[in-house]
């Protein structure tokens, strides 16, 4: 039995005929992150909805070395499978790494009813991050990169109860590296309705990734909105949560 840290083990509320997978990000949160809109969204739906821990996550942050993008997007596909054993619609919402973990699902798996990304990253605000895969492949310049990526939540999150890593290991941004190239590869394979919700205040992810996303989306039907002064961790923060949690769930309603 895996032994997660109290509030970051993975939820499963069982409901109606259509169901909601929930994918949490990378940068060292766990599933207690999206565990508020989890309740929220089968109360008012009904919905069967299913989070699960990703792969090295919601434990101690060395179950994350040697972890990488294969583990998540089999963490992935595996919820949509555990989904469909008694559902006969499945949506996908992420955020963060989760969003892109979402994308990338709902490109290969025609199941996926319409997609929500929160967060989600085109690009990195990091200038180290580009540099990371050639950093990596030149032993004395690997040497140089620290083994340890410091995580801290900022304080008000804290106050909230948050549950998450305060560190992670460096590796992690080689995966997401890798996750974006296989997103951009595969955004325009995207064909499901699909909602793309940024924040104007997100430290994490470049000021264009939602535009990004939205243009490369094969969908015939998407949406891209920017959430005014929204940080990263725009779910968890009471000044906009429930807005967001109103449009997110709005637009499973529509389709």
């Amino acid at each position: 039995m895996t032994d997660y840290i109290p509030g970051a083990e993975p939820l499963f509320i069982e409901g109606k005929t259509r169901g909601c997978l929930l994918l949490h990000g990378g940068g060292g949160g766990t599933a207690w992150d999206l565990k508020e809109f989890a309740n929220i969204l089968h109360k008012q739906t009904g919905m069967t909805v299913w989070l699960p821990s990703l792969t090295g996550y919601g434990t101690k942050p060395e179950d994350l070395i040697g972890v990488g993008m294969h583990d998540w997007l089999t963490d992935a596909d595996s919820g949509v499978n555990r989904l469909l054993e008694t559902c006969q619609e499945v949506f996908v919402v992420g955020h963060s790494a989760g969003g892109v973990l979402s994308l990338i699902t709902a490109s290969t798996r025609s199941e996926v009813k319409g997609v929500v990304t929160w967060a989600a990253p085109y690009g990195i605000k990091n200038r180290l991050f580009p540099l990371l895969p050639a950093l990596s492949r030149t032993p004395l310049l690997r040497r140089a990169i620290p083994e340890r990526h410091d995580s801290p939540a900022p304080s008000w999150l804290k106050e909230k109860g948050w549950v998450g890593y305060e560190w992670i290991p460096t590796d992690v941004g080689l995966a997401m590296h890798e996750m974006l190239k296989r997103l951009k590869a595969a955004i325009n394979s995207v064909t499901c309705p699909a909602l793309i919700i940024q924040g104007t205040a997100d430290g994490s992810v470049s000021k264009d990734s939602a535009q990004r996303i939205y243009d490369g989306l094969g969908s015939e039907q998407k949406e891209f909105i920017m959430v005014e002064g929204a940080p990263h961790p725009i779910m968890t923060d009471d000044r906009y949560n429930e807005e967001l949690f109103s449009r997110t769930i709005a637009f499973i309603q529509s389709h």
